[in-house]
């Protein structure tokens, strides 16, 4: 059993003993993106053939987005479909689609205390049944707030993991509505997660 196996958030929040709530938490830190960048991903949330298939959606579309703001932040790197096997027995496996993390001084992926899903055919049910499996998986690392998205290039969704309590923020952003909320909601997560670690580092 992987991330993908499980279905909903209840069964992760019923295997983990988690609390569920729906609560706005979400902030913005605005993010300055050159204007040929930003008229660039227009342009590609506007082109279908940039959304035929999962592995499209992922490289011309949710990964540049990352990119740009993952730029911005020296610590953090982007660690795409990398093996993340915290516990087998309890299904937390799997090579997730992106996750959010410092590299350790051996070279490999410190605890990510941020993790990015694909929407897989627009399933955020699914979606967030898998991301919240990865954050447990942080949590189970030592991570004591983590952060997660849910999106399809389009929507974007977001949800922390605080101890045992998981809250979504009931918004949906639409990129194609309101690109720069869209960076400016992400670069608030990257920011939250730099400072997470920059905590962790200092104790």
């Amino acid at each position: 059993m992987s991330y993908g196996h499980f279905k909903s958030v209840s069964e992760v929040a019923r295997k983990f003993k988690l609390k569920v709530k729906e609560k706005s938490f979400v902030n913005q830190l605005k993010i300055e993106i050159s204007e040929f960048y930003f008229s660039d991903m227009m342009a590609r949330l506007n082109d279908g053939m940039n959304f035929i298939n999962e592995a499209t959606i992922c490289e011309r579309i949710i990964r540049p987005t990352l990119d740009l703001v993952e730029v911005k932040y020296e610590l953090l790197r982007i660690w795409s479909h990398v093996p993340y096997n915290i516990d087998k027995k309890k299904g937390l496996v799997g090579e997730p689609d992106y996750l959010i993390a410092p590299r350790t001084q051996y070279g490999d992926m410190s605890i990510p205390p941020l993790c990015i899903i694909e929407a897989k055919q627009e399933k955020f049910a699914e979606g967030w049944a898998q991301a919240l499996a990865e954050m447990v998986a942080a949590s189970f690392q030592g991570a004591k707030i983590s952060y997660g998205v849910v999106t399809t290039g389009k929507i974007w969704e977001f949800a922390q993991l605080k101890g045992n309590l998981y809250t979504k923020d009931p918004a949906s952003v639409s990129a194609t509505d309101d690109l720069q909320k869209v960076f400016d909601i992400l670069n608030w997560l990257f920011d939250m997660a730099n400072s997470s670690i920059e905590n962790q580092e200092a104790m």
